[in-house]
């Protein structure tokens, strides 16, 4: 409310609020003069109290309303005179544009945008509107039951093996002169074909096997469809081909034995035959036996 000293005159806005109803004494700054401020009495003026001034944004923070605000002096009933007048005037506008009724209004209130843009820009710096960030969504890795990973990894160890097997052989005949070795006691050269089947034909069906192997077992970890029919025969392939290979073996050292071999030679012929065949068939055997167990396939299928 505004209040001036009868003395000299000295004019000033204090907060109603410090006014109680039966009025008080104030002390002029200026000429030290006390003089008696009665508590207005609630007009028409004072019809529209207001919690918040809507021009400074004043505000006393509790329940309490006033109708003139304590610190810019902004009267309710004058702003909302402002707004009906502001009000009008767009009607105006608008009718002055176009006379058609039905066609969309173009016209931007400016004071209107820049009052609501403020409104906002203030409303954002309250901590209270910050949204967190979404959080990033994270796709779900496929859970692996462990009878499959023991099943697969046992087919990797079972290839990676073989593989080494082959590897080794293939060392070994890239690795050696073979028509130097097998020219001197025939006395004549060895055609490159004969070498090849005879010392690296083996040695790359165990490397292509033992890859194949390894490949498929990753595949079957990572849960492909076909993975385990693959697997199934590339074990029975590495089976087979460890029985030809001992066969012809056999049959090699029965050809180069001079004379007429005697029933221990054939006995010893098979008791080899059977041991390599045999350890080279087991770790085949085993992952055979995990593939076809039902909790694996009842597990794989799921």
């Amino acid at each position: 409310m505004k209040i001036e000293c009868p003395s000299c005159q000295l004019t000033g806005n204090i907060n109603s609020v410090d006014v109680p109803t039966e009025g008080r004494y104030f002390d002029c700054p200026r000429c030290k003069s006390s003089f008696f401020v009665a508590k207005p009495a609630p007009g028409p003026e004072n019809s529209y109290p207001m919690s918040i001034c809507p021009t400074c944004q004043y505000s006393t923070f509790t329940d309490e309303l006033f109708a003139v605000c304590p610190k810019c002096g902004t009267k309710g009933t004058d702003y909302r005179e402002m707004l009906r007048n502001k009000s009008a005037e767009r009607l105006a506008r608008r009718d002055s544009v176009t006379d058609d009724p039905h066609e969309p209004t173009t016209v931007v209130d400016r004071d209107q945008v820049q009052h609501d843009f403020e409104l906002l820009t203030r409303s954002l710096r309250n901590p209270d509107f910050a949204t967190a960030a979404p959080l990033e969504v994270v796709a779900e890795k496929p859970v692996i039951p462990m009878t499959i990973r023991i099943s697969g990894w046992a087919a990797v160890a079972a290839g990676a093996v073989f593989l080494c097997y082959g590897l080794a052989g293939l060392a070994h005949y890239y690795g050696t002169d073979w028509q130097a070795v097998l020219s001197v006691p025939l006395l004549e050269p060895v055609s490159k074909t004969i070498i090849f089947f005879k010392y690296g034909f083996f040695p790359w069906l165990r490397t292509l096997t033992g890859l194949g192997l390894v490949l498929a077992a990753i595949q079957f970890l990572a849960l492909k469809p076909w993975a385990p029919k693959v697997l199934t025969c590339l074990c029975w392939g590495g089976i087979g081909l460890m029985l030809v290979q001992e066969s012809v073996g056999i049959v090699n050292r029965v050809l180069i034995t001079s004379g007429s071999p005697s029933a221990i030679f054939y006995v010893d012929c098979l008791l080899s035959y059977l041991i390599k065949v045999s350890l080279w068939s087991v770790p085949f055997l085993a992952v055979l036996w995990l593939l076809s167990r039902d909790e694996t396939i009842r597990e794989y299928s799921a």
